[in-house]
């Protein structure tokens, strides 16, 4: 089971040095048919996890009761770097 964390930074507080905020990155299936067919990361989608919050019972109900997750989504995979092989990626700007 894979574990996503965001969480606030937090300030110095007596003997508590504090600590930086943490946002996680996921790989998030965009494409269900691709990754299926493909596998790999074929299908996937590069995400920055910002928040994961839940909704209120009067709007979830019985349906709805997993936590939901904001991002910021990055540009699909695809050009990688010659020399690293690594996937070339920037935060999405378009909506």
């Amino acid at each position: 089971i894979s574990r996503i964390r965001a969480t606030l930074a937090a300030a110095p507080h007596h003997h508590n040095p504090g600590s930086a905020a943490t946002f996680n990155t996921a790989l998030i299936i965009n494409d269900p048919s691709k990754y299926q067919s493909h596998g790999g990361i074929s299908g996937l989608r590069v995400a920055q996890v910002r928040a994961i919050f839940g909704l209120p019972p009067q709007f979830s109900g019985a349906h709805l009761n997993q936590a939901l997750a904001y991002v910021e989504w990055f540009t699909p995979l695809g050009n990688q770097n010659p020399r690293t092989g690594m996937h070339i990626i920037s935060h999405y700007t378009r909506f």
